[in-house]
């Protein structure tokens, strides 16, 4: 990514200049004390390898920016790790242990001596060696001196990302990043999940000693010296100007300067880790409306029965990573109207919009720096801000995914692990590199910038990883609005009903100063006051009315004001002595609030965990439906260990985790894609196909081709696309029909997969199944169910957030999920959509009856008039494909067609429409690389030995 010369390269020319004769040479060594230590307290002895692109640097110097401007070069390390990730796509057919290294490198503890670049004493008792790839690794005397480390670290690599974090975190954007319509909401609906004070933030890391001991005094220590580093560099900027980012300088003089952190500020992205991540539930008035909708169309009996049908809650053929029953959230009784509210289907009103005149909710972000080549240095921070907003909005909520072998079935008899996190693709990359040792901390791997442990690693002789589960940890809660008085209730009031009382509301207000406008003619910084009210249970979206009555709508989140305590999971997962093998492992885990699938590998065990601070529900109320807040359908405490999804060494032989259920029986509000197939059955398919190629005796390399294979699967074409051809199998067919449907056939027959032959290609090896497969998806989704979901527009289509193609705006799951994701190029793809309802239909179509299967209500509905019309409707689905293709390509010849509509309006090949793209955080961008559904941060561990 370029841009053409304008005043930003004037600015940073001079800036440069004054900075060359001011600061001294950035990144001097200091003089190392001795030497580091390589693989001290390691027994993975070299078979431990990670990948993280596009490379540990996100510094970028005023200097090194006017280098990019005027030729295109990047700083060192911060693409060294590219190549490495994007070509394993078309290298793993040749996949070996002894090239394992050109795709993954060396995650051994320490570094070599030959290899240090660069050594740094930032404080007492800790010392930082920089290996080649940049990647920190840190010394510390005590855990203290150790955390400070990584907050000087952290801050090298990633201190504008940082900032902007915690001020997204702490819902006070606009500040920072300066005035907009899109920041003033943003900061307002962050507060609507988190709305701390500094203080608030501050008494929840104060208050650890006191809720976990001796634990929680060693997190609040770690905590306190990890923030002490990051103002150490802060502080270093001040002296040696050349180690500020580029993104302050151009701001200009008066906001160049970073502020100190505070305690406050690690509160604000922890939170931001749980709210993006580790969240789950919170669909209930969706749901509602849902329910609402379908009781109106075809009445209260059928239409409740058509709502379960739709909500697989507890879908009993969901793929799940665990094969153990573990019962949780599964409804047991019809919804009762005491426990459950069914609010109107109107939107929220009332609540506090908190932005300024002309502010709505569309209002659009400001340009990228990649679309303004002129701006001025003062306005650069905020599009760089706003770029980052945008990509962090519309990255994946799920994250994966997660291999896992037993020692049983592998050739070593030790378990083997491929997994990491799908965090989308950012430059420098959102997640950083830390190798970090203390007394009480030996681990490595992956960190979240702004909190400055490895929640994702190795320790000495185990590793562990996530992908995120989703389990139910926020309900909506119905707060019956009251008049103190004793008179008519407001529609807006602010007290409610709770166990026979009156209760008033807390009313916070949250301030923050901006800059205005551009455009409004400048003017004095104004005030935008954000007003935000609390009930018992939690944060008010807004008001509505039930039956007439008003009331608040207020999500119950079981984290809100916990959202530090995560850290003493985090702690145990890294500290040698609590975590000493899969059991101990487990106990840690157990600790950790945010919803996650945690996966676990050493020498001799693997292990699973999901970890939540989940409530347990009265078990009389439905849990996909809003509660009432009266008193009656309170949280009775929550899941304890035995009760939480866990298991070690399955009978199965491995572990597979891509998002999909924990479990048979745990169930969660909300995830309507819990069908019959997740993406997950591609990594089992070719899991097993590796097992049974190698009988059992799976190495680090099977393992890896197992994953990469699945990475360039289409889901819809493993799953939909088989049974869509059997029922069109002896029918007659016209002829540019069967011309498609040949097309189709031969890539299900070669696995369906979205890939070039080789990279030096243009175009997909099977380019025109992959365009009629991208086109008749939707046509096939609509022509089955428009006659229920959207018949006389009355439920309209409309966005749903994350798909390519706007989905049904009553049903609360997103629409077709493909690599594209709505033009965002984000890489994670089939994380949720239609592909279960669709089988379940073709299946039924096809005279099978699946558990999962639609009743009567709907199937007589379906494709207008049941069975017998969805034939007639399925051909027209077809005839509008090859109508849409011949416009496209702009010709009738099936074969030769190598656009989509979307890409062709794009104005790009598919592999190009299709390929990732690293979010550019700044002046320095990099470049898309095709296509592969994998983990952004990603391990490949085993362990031969243990202590």
């Amino acid at each position: 990514m370029r841009r053409r010369a304008g005043s930003l390269t004037l600015f940073l020319t001079a800036t440069a200049t004054v900075l060359a004769l001011l600061s001294p040479p950035l990144g001097a060594a200091s003089a190392a004390g001795g030497g580091p230590s390589y693989r001290l307290h390691d027994y993975a002895d070299g078979q431990a390898r990670y990948v993280l692109p596009p490379g540990e640097n996100g510094l970028v110097t005023a200097t090194q920016a006017l280098a990019f401007e005027a030729t295109g070069q990047r700083p060192a390390n911060s693409q060294d790790q590219l190549g490495e990730y994007s070509s394993l796509l078309y290298g793993y057919p040749s996949l070996t242990d002894a090239n394992l290294g050109t795709y993954f490198n060396d995650e051994s503890f320490g570094v070599k001596a030959a290899d240090v670049t660069r050594t740094e004493h930032p404080g007492p008792g800790v010392t930082i060696y920089r290996d080649t790839h940049d990647v920190p690794h840190i010394y510390g005397d005590t855990d203290a001196s150790a955390a400070f480390g990584a907050g000087y670290a952290q801050a090298e690599d990633r201190l504008f990302l940082m900032d902007v974090l915690r001020h997204y975190g702490s819902g006070t954007l606009s500040s920072f990043l300066g005035a907009s319509c899109a920041f003033e909401q943003m900061d307002h609906d962050q507060l609507l999940l988190a709305p701390y004070t500094q203080a608030q933030a501050q008494q929840q890391v104060d208050r650890l000693p006191q809720r976990y001991g001796a634990e929680g005094a060693r997190a609040k220590q770690m905590i306190d010296s990890y923030v002490q580093g990051v103002n150490a560099y802060i502080d270093a900027t001040n002296s040696n100007p050349a180690l500020l980012p580029a993104d302050y300088v151009a701001a200009g003089p008066d906001q160049a300067v970073p502020q100190h952190w505070t305690d406050a500020d690690v509160v604000a992205i922890a939170g931001l880790i749980g709210g993006i991540f580790g969240k789950g539930g919170g669909s209930e008035t969706d749901d509602a409306h849902l329910l609402t909708y379908l009781r109106g169309r075809y009445g209260a009996r059928a239409g409740l029965a058509a709502y379960r049908d739709l909500d697989h809650q507890n879908d009993p053929l969901a793929p799940t990573t665990s094969q153990k029953r573990f019962t949780y959230d599964v409804r047991t009784k019809p919804w009762h109207r005491s426990l459950n509210a069914i609010p109107g289907p109107q939107a929220l009103t009332g609540g506090p919009v908190s932005t300024s005149a002309g502010c709505g909710q569309a209002s659009a972000l400001p340009a990228s720096p990649a679309s303004s080549p002129t701006s001025s240095p003062a306005s650069l921070r905020a599009q760089e801000g706003a770029h980052l907003i945008a990509a962090l909005q519309a990255m994946p909520r799920h994250m994966s995914n997660a291999l896992v072998v037993n020692g049983s079935r592998t050739r070593s008899g030790h378990p083997v692990a491929v997994f990491g996190p799908q965090v989308s693709y950012f430059a420098p990359q959102i997640l950083s590199m830390l190798d970090l040792h203390a007394p009480g901390y030996d681990a490595m791997g992956a960190s979240f910038p702004g909190t400055g442990l490895v929640e994702l690693g190795r320790g000495r002789d185990y590793a562990w990883s996530a992908t995120s589960a989703g389990s139910d940890l926020i309900d909506q809660r119905v707060e019956r609005i009251c008049d103190p008085g004793g008179g008519p209730p407001s529609a807006t009031g602010t007290s409610y009903l709770f166990q026979g009382r009156c209760v008033p509301m807390v009313h916070e207000t949250f301030s923050e100063s901006v800059v205005p406008k551009a455009g409004s003619g400048g003017g004095a910084p104004a005030t935008l006051d954000h007003q935000i009210y609390l009930t018992r249970h939690g944060v008010v979206q807004g008001w509505t009315r039930v039956h007439g009555r008003p009331v608040a709508i207020v999500s119950q989140r079981s984290t809100y004001n916990h959202d530090i305590d995560s850290v003493i999971g985090f702690l145990g997962f890294a500290d040698p002595s609590r975590t000493r093998g899969v059991h101990s492992w487990m106990r840690a885990a157990n600790q950790i609030g945010y919803t996650f699938n945690w996966l676990y590998v050493d020498s001799s065990d693997t292990g699973y965990f999901v970890s939540g601070r989940d409530p347990r529900r009265n078990p009389h109320a439905d849990p996909t439906l809003p509660t009432w807040g009266t008193g009656k359908a309170e949280w009775r405490g929550f899941l304890s260990f035995r009760q939480h999804v866990h298991q070690v060494n399955p009978r199965q032989g491995f572990f597979v985790s891509w998002n999909n259920k924990p479990a048979p029986g745990f169930a969660t509000d909300g995830e309507y894609a819990n069908g019959q197939t997740y993406r997950s059955v591609m990594l089992v398919d070719q899991l097993e196909r590796q097992l049974r190629r190698t009988h059992d005796r799976v190495t680090r390399v099977d393992v890896v081709t197992a994953m990469e294979t699945a990475a360039s699967q289409d889901l819809d074409g493993l799953e939909v696309a088989p049974l869509l051809l059997r029922y069109l199998k002896g029918h007659h067919q016209s002829a540019h029909t069967t011309a498609m449907l040949r097309q189709l056939r031969a890539w299900v027959a070669d696995g369906a997969h979205r890939r070039k032959a080789k990279a030096s290609d243009t175009q997909y090896q099977h380019a025109a199944a992959i365009a009629i497969d991208d086109e008749l998806t939707p046509y096939l989704i609509r022509a089955l169910y428009d006659p229920i979901l959207a018949k006389g527009g009355e439920s309209g289509v409309g966005s749903t957030g994350g798909a390519t193609t706007a989905g049904y705006a009553k049903l609360p799951m997103q629409w077709v999920n493909t690599p594209n994701s709505g033009g965002a190029h984000l890489g994670s793809a089939y994380d949720g959509g239609y592909e279960g309802y669709l089988m379940s239909s073709l299946q039924q179509l096809l005279g099978r009856h699946p558990v999962d299967g639609f009743g009567r209500e709907l199937t007589r509905h379906e494709c207008g008039g049941g069975p017998l019309t969805c034939r007639r409707a399925i051909s027209r689905a077809l005839s509008r494909t090859y109508d849409a293709l011949v416009t496209a390509n702009g010709s009738p010849d099936v074969a030769s067609w190598t656009a989509s509509t979307l890409s062709k309006a794009a104005g790009q090949t598919m592999p190009e429409f299709d390929s990732i793209g690293f979010q550019a955080l700044g002046i320095v961008g990099q470049p898309n690389i095709d296509w592969q559904n994998r983990p952004t941060f990603q391990q490949v561990v085993e362990f031969p030995r243990h202590r």
